[in-house]
Order: structure tokens, then C-alpha cells, then sequence
């Protein structure tokens, strides 16, 4: 006959295999609500942002964001999208992005210094938005760097 084990024992084991369970699905949706945060400062009068659900496990299915074999976001393309507001910091946890591209809508303020953080950042197109002030000083160290808009070349700090 095999031993019982305590029902409390089971609420304890139970319990700490929820609250791991928990905590990866956290770590795993961090990407997604970077993202989501970015949602929440657009204006999305065209909807391209419908699919963008925070309660998903991780933004993989939502349109215009793509991610690698690990389900890590690698790729944000909302290029001629029509969305207007803010650049946010929180992209900036978005650390496996090698692709950034807003061009051709209505982003105005600043560009986070925070941006210089995505140090897999090949491609940057922020081109024909309303974007004040110059480039952060951040990006030029980023190595991985290989595309800017010519636009851009003559405003680097």
C-alpha cells in the first residue's frame, strides 16, 4: 500500500505549481505589454491594432508584430498604418527586436533615448512622422544598426 500524502502537503505542492505557472506566463508576456503599452498611447483611427490582446500568453498572433522560433517578438511593422501619438520607453523591452518600422504615420515627440538599449536593432525606419528633436546619442552605439532612412544621416548627435 502506498504512503499518503498530506492534504495540506498537496495544497502547498499545488500552489506553488500554480504560482510558477504564473510567473512564466508573466515573464512571457512581457513583450506583450510593452507592446500593449504602446497601443495604449496611439491613436488607431483604421483599427490595425484590433488584434492586439493583452490577455494573450504572448503578442506572436497579433497583426503587424512578428517573432522568431522562440515566440520572442523580432520584427514591429506598423510602416504606413495611419496611427498617431508617442514613442514609447517601453519598447526598449523589447530586447530581441531587430526591426522597428513606423514609417509613414503621424508619431510625433521625441524618440526615446531608450531605444538604444535594443542592441539587436538592425533596421530603424521612423520616416515621415512629426518627430521633434534629434537622435538619441544611444542609437549610434548600436552596432547591429545597419538601417536608417538617408533622412536621418545629417541629424545624428
Amino acid at each position: 500500500m502506498a504512503p499518503r500524502v498530506p492534504s495540506s502537503l498537496l495544497l502547498v505542492g499545488a500552489a506553488l505549481l500554480l504560482g510558477l505557472a504564473a510567473g512564466a506566463a508573466r515573464a512571457s508576456n512581457e513583450e506583450g505589454d510593452a507592446l500593449y503599452a504602446l497601443r495604449m498611447r496611439l491613436s488607431d483611427p483604421n483599427g490595425v491594432l484590433q488584434s492586439w490582446d493583452p490577455t494573450l500568453v504572448n503578442p506572436c498572433t497579433w497583426f503587424h508584430v512578428t517573432c522568431d522560433s522562440a515566440s520572442r517578438v523580432v520584427r514591429l511593422d506598423l510602416g504606413n498604418s495611419n496611427v498617431s501619438g508617442s514613442i514609447g520607453p517601453e519598447l526598449s523591452r523589447l530586447v530581441n527586436l531587430q526591426y522597428l518600422e513606423l514609417y509613414r504615420n503621424n508619431l510625433n515627440g521625441e524618440i526615446p533615448k531608450e531605444l538604444g538599449k535594443l542592441k539587436n536593432l538592425i533596421s530603424l525606419d521612423l520616416y515621415a512622422n512629426k518627430l521633434t528633436g534629434r537622435i538619441p546619442k544611444s542609437l549610434s552605439k548600436l552596432s547591429s544598426l545597419r538601417f536608417i532612412p538617408n533622412s536621418y544621416m545629417n541629424i545624428f548627435p
